[in-house]
């Protein structure tokens, strides 16, 4: 019985169960042969909705678009952007290592054109894992595993369906397999499960410092994605545009709380 109850403590379902879910999917589509009959499937999608619904949700597993939605939890909850960022890094190591190593080659230079409808930019190579699943993956990972148990009730199914949502529109657009899909998830996963024990063990970023750090670079994200960066889908500029100053705008207004606070902490404070 006590080992039983010391096994059952060390499982955590938050953690493990979506990797290993999306790890026996990427199983079953390689013995059933079925990653290009999926493929041709879920990208006919488009035809019911139009092309623009699902470049708008794509841009939201792109990687500064997500750092800079990390800028406003930075300075209300400086924990868990630190945790998004030290899982975002390690994510981005695992994609890359993968995507470097394997070379596998995407549909657009597989198939033939005329077969399926690419969103956006024909990409040709490096296509397992998909990053922008591991990069939506990462960031609702974090969220979970930061969450109460009463928050995580209400939240969970609302963030999984959007991720869900965003690593199903990499295979709308054109530019992953669905075994890509998976292998992002398991990646994205990962890497918010380490990440957020890694900040739980190495604290800096929510030191004074650490915060001011963290928000400068995650403000010149938020910039840089206002004033510059190309997702690479021109018809979601104006979303892109949109997501950028409300993560500003919603950093001030947190900046403008602190402030406030601190101006009527310290009158208390001063000695009569």
């Amino acid at each position: 019985m006590a080992a039983n109850r010391s096994s059952q403590r060390r499982w955590n379902s938050w953690q493990w169960d979506l990797p290993l879910a999306a790890l026996a999917g990427m199983v079953a589509i390689l013995l059933l042969a079925a990653d290009r009959p999926l493929f041709l499937g879920f990208n006919r999608l488009s035809a019911y909705t139009g092309d623009g619904f699902w470049a708008h949700v794509t841009i939201l597993g792109d990687t500064l678009i997500a750092l800079a939605l990390l800028l406003p939890l930075a300075r209300r909850w400086p924990e868990l952007a630190w945790s998004g960022l030290l899982a975002g890094l390690l994510a981005t190591l695992f994609v890359q290592g993968f995507k470097q190593a394997l070379h596998i080659p995407r549909p657009a230079s597989l198939l033939p054109l005329d077969q399926f409808h690419v969103i956006g930019q024909a990409f040709l190579s490096r296509s397992f894992p998909s990053g922008h699943t591991a990069t939506v993956f990462t960031f609702v990972g974090v969220l979970m595993l930061w969450l109460s148990a009463r928050w995580r009730r209400w939240l969970a199914g609302p963030l999984l369906l959007c991720a869900g949502l965003v690593g199903l529109s990499r295979v709308v657009v054109g530019a992953h397999w669905p075994l890509d899909v998976l292998g992002g998830i398991v990646a994205g996963w990962l890497g918010a499960v380490l990440g957020t024990l890694w900040a739980r063990r190495w604290s800096w970023g929510i030191t004074p410092m650490g915060r001011r750090c963290l928000t400068l670079l995650l403000v010149g994200c938020a910039l840089t994605g206002l004033l510059y960066y190309q997702t690479g889908y021109p018809q979601t500029d104006g979303w892109r545009r949109i997501l950028m100053a409300l993560a500003l705008l919603g950093t001030l207004y947190q900046i403008r709380l602190e402030r406030q606070a601190a101006a009527r902490v310290k009158p208390a404070a001063e000695p009569h």
